[in-house]
């Protein structure tokens, strides 16, 4: 089905070149040079051939065998809509990081884009790992600070009025995350430091939150970085309104975790972060409440589990003993109060 789907995308972008491509002259071709597949979609790498240069296109084309041929168009039409929202916002501040949507292909359950030119972050991370001296380059901490700065543009521009800290809520929230990961086998003294360091983080009285348009998706691994600057493609899991502070969160708690791979250490899951946060901007007064989200991100990622077979008891073993010492060592740097 996916393969029909981009044989009428490529045909239909072979009639409308032109003028979906304004500028350019005489198209020679249309053609696909990869594709990657995901869980619930593919994404196909497109290129349109001109006499005077070359257009890439991403097409996201949405698997029907996992949600039928509606639940296929209602998932492209919901991010085709988040996509357009944002570039039509994008495009009036003259901000970049947007992929300019091409076409409208929903009806297919495809989602059509200008390609971003570049590399996620995850990869830059794990490469400046791998191999020593490449993060003295500086590469690394101006991607992670660009990428906080983006964040904080995308956040001020789909502002919306803000919002009570509920601090009662989140506690009970975080209390839930650490009775279902005490089956996972995190232990009594980890919960008592994260509940009692978040009690001391959360503000007391009266307090307000930023409230914005939440991508819910803002990773290394989403957040692509080139020569131009950062940008994000995927608006699929974005909702109108929410809590600014939770895209912050996902993506520090994210860079954390990959901590729990031996070869990647703190000094560079410590650089990323420090950087991103100097980008974003935040006050000083409100790094608690980032601290406690973030531990928050990190326990629902431990309580989900890996996503292995249910047989594969090994893998899900070793999954779990790397992530409870993983979340011990976080819940101490963050949490743990001063000595």
């Amino acid at each position: 089905m996916a393969d029909s789907v981009i044989d009428q995308i490529v045909a239909n972008l072979r009639q409308n070149a032109l003028t979906t491509f304004p500028g350019h002259t005489e198209l020679r071709n249309v053609r696909v040079v990869g594709h990657t597949p995901k869980t619930d979609h593919y994404i196909y790498d497109v290129v349109v051939d001109f006499a005077d240069g070359s257009q890439r296109v991403a097409a996201k084309v949405y698997r029907t065998s996992k949600c039928g041929q509606q639940g296929a168009r209602s998932l492209a039409r919901t991010e085709a809509a988040n996509l357009e929202h944002v570039y039509g916002l994008f495009q009036k501040k003259e901000l970049a990081g947007v992929p300019r949507p091409v076409g409208n292909f929903t009806d297919l359950g495809a989602v059509v884009a200008e390609k971003f030119g570049g590399m996620p972050l995850q990869s830059i991370v794990m490469k400046a790992a791998l191999l020593p001296g490449y993060a003295n380059h500086g590469v690394l901490g101006l991607a992670a600070r660009k990428a906080g700065e983006w964040l904080r543009g995308f956040h001020k521009v789909t502002a919306n009025m803000p919002s009570p800290c509920d601090t009662d809520k989140l506690l009970d929230e975080l209390e839930q995350l650490c009775i279902n990961c005490r089956g996972e086998g995190l232990d009594d003294g980890a919960i008592r430091t994260i509940l009692t360091g978040a009690r001391a983080a959360l503000p007391r009285g009266k307090k307000t939150l930023p409230n914005s348009a939440v991508l819910n998706d803002f990773t290394p691994l989403n957040l692509i970085v080139g020569e131009q600057g950062v940008g994000i493609c995927d608006y699929a899991k974005m909702t109108q309104r929410g809590l600014s502070y939770n895209d912050a969160a996902q993506f520090l708690a994210c860079v954390e975790a990959l901590e729990k791979y031996p070869f990647c250490n703190r000094d560079l899951t410590t650089c990323v972060q420090q950087e991103f946060v100097a980008g974003y901007n935040i006050t000083a007064a409100e790094q608690g409440v980032l601290r406690v989200l973030k531990m928050k991100a990190l326990l629902k990622m431990f309580a989900a589990g890996r996503g292995v077979k249910e047989s594969a008891v090994r893998k899900k073993v070793m999954w779990a003993t790397v992530m409870k010492r993983f979340i011990q060592q976080a819940a101490n740097r963050s949490l743990a109060p001063a000595a």
